[in-house]
């Protein structure tokens, strides 16, 4: 879609590095690393700046945890990142902060019900199975995929996504099946795990329309046998506003 714009659009991924700074004090901690006004960029807006020294740095007030956070985009090359990670450890001290890998944001994104490519969203799951219909603008007269979707919102819906908890002993797994109570397979899991901070074993699974009521029970299967769950209101956690 390029060609019919006066712009050039170049691959830059492999030039920069990102660092996630997430959570409630996030904000303090890479404050003290920059001279840019944190407290004047909204959610989902993004500000340049200097961070640790570094000139011209995309600052965003993004993340992929259900937290407040910025991510910082920095020169890939490993002793940029590395001085940038240290530095930002050692001022995080006082505010408790950890380093933290995929796996502990993947729980996280999990327990605010962000969904993941390849998992809650492919390119077999339309908007309207995946609840994201929301941000699309049927109002608008064309734009790439309508017909598409016009197709597959008149089908109507075969399943949907929902969250659930298990009231039986056992972790929920992507690609697990889920079974009705009479252990007939009626839909798979997508992004299951234990929510160390609400002490449950949570998951998103898509299911018939049947099963997706709040209160609903299902099964997962495990290890050949169906482990009781029950649908809940998602997400699972969402973070306290501000006052």
């Amino acid at each position: 879609n390029a060609r019919q714009f006066n712009c050039k659009i170049e691959h830059l991924s492999d030039d920069f590095t990102q660092i996630a700074i997430q959570g409630p004090k996030g904000v303090n901690l890479l404050q003290k690393l920059t001279e840019a006004d944190l407290s004047a960029v909204k959610f989902y807006w993004l500000t340049r700046g200097t961070v640790c020294g570094l000139k011209n740095i995309l600052i965003a007030r993004t993340g992929y945890t259900g937290e407040d956070g910025f991510e910082i985009y920095i020169p890939a090359d490993e002793a940029t990142g590395t001085r940038v990670w240290n530095e930002i450890l050692e001022a995080g001290k006082e505010f408790g902060a950890l380093p933290c890998g995929l796996g502990a944001r993947n729980t996280l994104r999990l327990e605010a019900k962000l969904p993941l490519y390849g998992h809650e969203i492919s390119d077999t799951i339309n908007v309207w199975e995946a609840g994201l219909d929301r941000f699309i603008k049927m109002e608008k007269p064309e734009f790439i995929g309508r017909a598409a979707l016009e197709r597959a919102k008149a089908d109507g819906l075969k399943r949907t996504l929902v969250g659930f908890e298990m009231i039986e002993r056992g972790i929920a797994r992507d690609g697990y099946k889920v079974l009705d109570e009479a252990g007939k397979e009626i839909g798979y899991v997508t992004s299951g795990s234990p929510a160390p901070f609400l002490k449950k074993n949570i998951a998103l699974a898509y299911v018939p329309p049947s099963h997706a009521q709040i209160g609903a029970r299902v099964k997962v299967e495990i290890r050949g046998q169906g482990v009781g769950a029950q649908v809940v209101p998602t997400p699972f956690y969402k973070r306290p506003k501000k006052n």
